[in-house]
């Protein structure tokens, strides 16, 4: 034990105030072996479906194994060749490529549309469920949608570019279209969700501070400036760091509309480990991308937590 000897006496007896507070007989003891009854089935169901497949990943990821031999023992050859595997690296920049391409448009977009739908206007609810409407779309839907839109026969895109003199456009087969068509499809599904907590964000702003403003003599962009923006800004951060981490999560679009191509172009981080581990049958190794994969979310949700702390202290 650490300590001195007084120290250690407190802890003892902190100790054992606990244990009573739960073991007791009286109301409040009773009230907490109650309360731990009712949260068990959420820890069995945290443990069974989130921590023992991640341990079960990292274990895995120390084998090579094609799920139909018996595994090997690897050690930490996996992430070594990970490292060296162009493809994977591909896989990575291909996934901050695609995430920063979708996140930022709908930073501000989302934010442009919460600002227009907190005010009051005619129509203005059913603009705004309209507007909703991709964000309760099945993803699945979403892009089964997209990929008709994107038929270079009758695609809606194509049929403008024909218009307009373009022929040939096939946006799914170009390496140098395909992302930007994923881009596309995903700032279109992902905005609506986004501009509902803007909005929440925007209606949590007491009106005193724009009518004080107002008094003082600002006009509508010093309002935005000086009192929207910097009272908006957790919203900010929290929009921000959530919305990238869902990026980096995508996997429906590409699996649906391009498996990862032409070539490698749409290959995201996610679609890397589906192909490995279940068309190739490299387990071992897709575990190990999965467990690199979960580090850089770590990272970002560690950025996260650095953000919000910043601001609390500002």
């Amino acid at each position: 034990m650490f300590g001195t000897p007084q120290e250690q006496s407190l802890r003892h007896q902190s100790f054992h105030q606990r244990r009573r507070g739960i073991l007791g007989n009286t109301l409040e003891a009773r009230k907490k072996r109650l309360g731990l009854v009712f949260a068990l089935p959420a820890f069995l169901f945290f443990g069974a479906f989130y921590l023992y497949p991640l341990f079960q990943t990292f274990y895995v990821s120390l084998f090579s194994w094609g799920l139909l031999d018996d595994p090997k023992f690897l050690g930490m050859t996996n992430y070594s060749r990970l490292f060296t595997d162009k493809e994977f690296i591909n896989s990575v920049w291909v996934s901050f490529l695609y995430s920063f391409g979708v996140v930022i448009p709908i930073w501000f977009i989302a934010l442009g549309l919460a600002l227009i739908f907190n005010r009051t206007f005619p129509g203005r609810q059913a603009y705004l469920t309209v507007y909703y409407i991709p964000a309760v779309i099945s993803l699945t839907v979403w892009s089964l949608i997209w990929l008709l839109m994107y038929n270079p026969t009758f695609g809606i895109f194509s049929v403008a570019a024909r218009a307009l003199g373009i022929t040939g456009l096939r946006m799914l087969d170009d390496p140098s279209t395909a992302m930007p068509a994923m881009i596309i499809l995903s700032i279109w599904k992902g905005t609506p969700v986004y501009m509902v907590i803007f909005i929440a964000g925007l209606r949590a702003i007491p009106n005193d501070y724009y009518e004080a403003a107002q008094i003082d003599g600002a006009n509508a962009a010093q309002c935005l400036l000086y009192i929207t923006l910097p009272l908006l800004r957790p919203v900010f951060l929290y929009v921000m760091v959530i919305s990238i981490i869902e990026a980096f999560k995508v996997f429906t679009p590409m699996y649906i509309l391009t498996n990862g191509g032409p070539g490698s172009a749409t290959r995201v981080l996610s679609m890397f480990i589906f192909q490995n581990g279940f068309q190739y049958l490299k387990m071992g190794y897709a575990s190990a991308a999965s467990v690199i994969f979960l580090l850089i979310l770590l990272a970002l949700a560690i950025i996260q937590f650095r953000l919000l702390r910043f601001q609390q202290n500002d």
